[in-house]
Order: structure tokens, then sequence, then C-alpha cells
């Protein structure tokens, strides 16, 4: 019976995960597997024969071959593992344990984003976005953002919707009057660096020592953005609703 041990050898090794990933886009047959990723025919075909007999991939008719159910699910599994790997040092210095469990176990929606690293990058991103929004702007923040007022009025005016999250502790910085119009929550307290539309997502993880953080994955991608909604939702729905004027 096979294992999981058996499994992850098979996904472990470095060519066999790479005709994996080749054969997701679709079928192909041992020559083109070969040339595209640049490997021995002899190697080439011993790899396929061993994810052939662990069921991981099939061949047709034709001679060519393809993933099987098995395979595919295993690589869709398997993305969570490739964001993480690639982003190590990240993950490294910052807290995912403030995620609920459901969105740590689709990590693997977040692969195709860039990451930016600094305060005033995250910021004219998150402008530019708010710019650049003709259905909504969604967005959880420690702080209100200075520039917003005068873009929010106007982009309000166009029927854009504004829904943001805040810490029940909010102080706005002195002189900064929030603009109207723009449904606001609280919570008692936000980690999570938040900020989407309906064509681009920005997102960052706390610090380890708790510290709201600047340093985001940025990405337009659908299944990018789809995983940040829902955890927008997610927290809309706990937030207390923002009565009156903004303390």
């Amino acid at each position: 019976m096979e294992t999981l041990t058996d499994l992850l050898f098979e996904l472990s090794n470095e060519d066999r995960l790479e005709i994996l990933l080749e054969l997701e886009t679709g079928h192909t047959n041992l020559t083109r597997i070969a040339k595209d990723l640049n490997l021995t025919a002899q190697g080439t075909s011993r790899n396929v024969a061993r994810l052939v007999q662990t069921s991981l991939i099939s061949r047709n008719t034709e001679g060519d071959y393809a993933l099987t159910p098995y395979g595919w699910t295993s690589l869709q599994l398997l993305s969570s593992y490739r964001f993480l790997s690639a982003n190590r040092q990240y993950f490294l210095g910052h807290d995912v344990s403030v995620l609920p469990y459901q969105f740590i176990n689709r990590l693997g929606e977040l692969c195709e984003c860039s990451f930016q690293g600094d305060f005033i990058t995250t910021f004219a991103k998150a402008e530019a976005m708010m710019r650049g929004a003709d259905e909504y702007v969604l967005a959880m923040e420690e702080q209100f953002h200075p520039n917003a007022p005068p873009i929010v009025t106007e982009k309000i005016k166009l029927g854009v919707e504004f829904r943001t999250i805040l810490p029940e502790t909010i102080v706005p910085p002195p002189g900064f009057r929030p603009a109207a119009g723009v449904e606001r929550r609280l919570l008692p307290s936000v980690k999570i660096n938040l900020f989407m539309t309906e064509k681009e997502a920005l997102f960052g993880l706390p610090t380890l020592d708790g510290r709201f953080e600047y340093s985001v994955f940025v990405s337009g991608d659908r299944r990018f953005r789809g995983w940040c909604l829902d955890r927008c939702e997610y927290y809309w729905a706990q937030g207390r609703p923002m009565l009156g004027a903004v303390p």
C-alpha cells in the first residue's frame, strides 16, 4: 500500500516534480518533455516510468503522458508548500498563526504574486489601487491612509464602494478628517495588512513580535484576489460597526 512518504518521495525529486509541473499545462510526449526541461532521454524515460508506476501520470493511446486525477490533486495541494518555500525568509520573520486554519490551508492560491518590502512603496501602491478602482475598495488597516479622503470622496461619487476594518484603538492623526460614506467596522486589534479592489490585492502578515507590517505580497491574479476577498469577508463578519463620528 502506498503511504504518504512514498508520495513525498516522488515529489521530492526535482526532475520528477518538473515533469509533473510540465504536464500541468497539458498532455505531451516523452521527447517533448525531455526537450522542454533540458533532460536526457534516458533520465526522462526512467522518471516518467516511476510517475506512471505511482499513478501520478498515465499514458494515452497516442503515446502522450498526462496527469491522472490523483497527480493533478497532488499538485494542487503541493502549491501551498511551493508558496511557503519560495518565501522562506518572509515566513521565518512573520506570524502566519494569526490566520484561521482554512486560510493557511489555502496559501497555495497566493503563488502568483510579487513582493514589495517597504512602507513608502506599499502606501503608494494602495493609493494607486484606490485611484484605479471601479467597483470597490476593501481594506484592513491599523491607521487611516493620509492621502485617502479626497480620492475616496471622488470615487464614492462615481459609485465605488468602500469598506474598511480598523482596530478599536484607532486614533486619527491630528487634523485628519476621514472621508464620509465609507462603511467601517472595528475589531479589538488589526494585525493583518490587506488592501484590495476588483483588480488587485495586497496583504501582509505581522512580524513575530506582533507589529503591523508593510512588507506585502501583491497580485492581480484571480486566485490571489479570491483568497484576499474571502479573508476580508471573514473578518468583516466579525467586526463591530463603527457608529457615529470617528474617534
